[in-house]
C-alpha cells in the first residue's frame, strides 16, 4: 500500500453540518474502499486565488491516506460526481517529504524542550562558589 494526500475545496455556500457530512464523506469513502486514514487536516474556510463557479471562498480539507494503487481514481471518480467539490488534488506522498517532517518535528520538540529548560529558575544565591 503507498501513501496518499488529497486535498479537496468544498462549496463555501454550504451549512457547517454539510461541510462536515462532505469531510465524513470522503474519510469514509477511503475506508470503505481498503484505505487507511493517516491525518485528516481540516484547513478551514480560505479565500480561493480565483473564482471558481462564482465562488470566492471555500473549505478545504487535506486527508493523508495509505491504500490499494486504484484507490486514488476510485476517490476522484466519486469527487467528480459530487458538485459541492470545486476542486480536488490527490498525490502520491514522497518518502523524502516524510522524512523531513519527522526531522521538523524532532526539532520542533527539542526546541521545546531547551524553552522548557530555560524557564526554570534559577536561585544564584544558593550555589557555593567554586575555590
Amino acid at each position: 500500500m503507498k501513501l496518499y494526500e488529497t486535498t479537496v475545496v468544498i462549496d463555501s455556500t454550504l451549512k457547517a453540518d454539510e461541510v462536515r457530512s462532505q469531510n465524513d464523506k470522503i474519510v469514509n469513502f477511503i475506508s470503505n474502499h481498503g484505505g487507511n486514514v493517516v491525518k485528516v487536516d481540516d484547513w478551514g474556510k480560505r479565500r480561493l486565488a480565483y473564482e471558481i463557479k462564482k465562488k470566492q471562498y471555500g473549505f478545504y480539507l487535506q486527508v493523508r491516506f495509505s491504500g490499494p494503487e486504484a484507490l486514488p481514481q476510485l476517490l476522484e471518480r466519486e469527487y467528480r460526481l459530487n458538485e459541492s467539490i470545486l476542486r480536488y488534488l490527490t498525490v502520491k506522498v514522497d518518502p523524502l517529504v516524510l522524512k523531513e517532517e519527522q526531522r521538523a518535528q524532532k526539532a520542533a520538540v527539542d526546541e521545546s524542550e531547551v524553552e522548557a529548560w530555560d524557564e526554570i529558575p534559577v536561585d544564584v544565591e544558593d550555589e557555593e562558589p567554586v575555590s
